[in-house]
């Protein structure tokens, strides 16, 4: 049976404009994120889906109310952040230090006691499999999972075998994602989201 699932990042918070490691802290959205959400709802073509789930932190529970005001979703552990664990909080001075840690992270060097890349990719595709599941076994043929970049961008290359450091050049903005299509619980293609021209 094919199947569309759409992956949704959250809005931007407030540990995006510090440029934090936020991982599994529970931070709010921005108001300009929230803003940019309800600028998004109506530029955006997001597929209308049978089933909802999100990520439980607050950033995607928030995000998820004001792009799908009628969904009620589901709670979705395996689909919180990165656990970044002693990093938590960690803020970085400048953008080139960012790209490096991911870097270093892609390798699966961790710089203390985080959560490795080949996990977080095998936590993602594994929670992006079992949704396709779950709806396929209830008659749905499509779900929206609002969550978290880190995540977001390792399940897509673990369902897609991309290079791992595609991680680092992948870009999915506040409010954005992709659209994956399936076939019998296997992944087909992937496209993003994108504004209306």
């Amino acid at each position: 049976m094919d199947f569309l699932l759409t992956m949704v990042r959250h809005g931007e918070s407030e540990a995006n404009v510090r440029h934090m490691l936020s991982g599994w802290m529970d931070v709010d959205l921005t108001e300009r994120g929230r803003a940019e959400l309800l600028e998004l709802r109506e530029s955006v073509e997001y597929p209308v889906s049978d089933a909802y789930f999100s990520s439980p932190l607050r950033r995607c529970l928030d995000t998820c109310h004001i792009l799908f005001p009628s969904a009620s979703p589901a709670l979705l552990e395996s689909c919180r952040e990165i656990n970044f664990r002693s990093l938590e909080g960690w803020i970085f001075s400048t953008p080139e230090e960012i790209v490096d840690y991911f870097r270093s992270w892609a390798a699966d060097e961790p710089y203390l006691d985080e959560e490795t890349m080949s996990e977080v990719m095998e936590r993602g595709s594994h929670a992006a499999t079992d949704v396709v599941r779950l709806c396929e076994e209830q008659g749905l043929r499509s779900a929206t999972i609002v969550m978290h970049s880190g995540i977001m961008r390792a399940s897509v290359i673990a369902l897609f075998g991309l290079d791992r450091m595609d991680f680092v050049n992948m870009s999915v903005a506040n409010g954005l994602g992709y659209s994956i299509s399936f076939s019998d619980l296997s992944p087909v293609s992937f496209s993003s989201l994108a504004r209306r021209c």
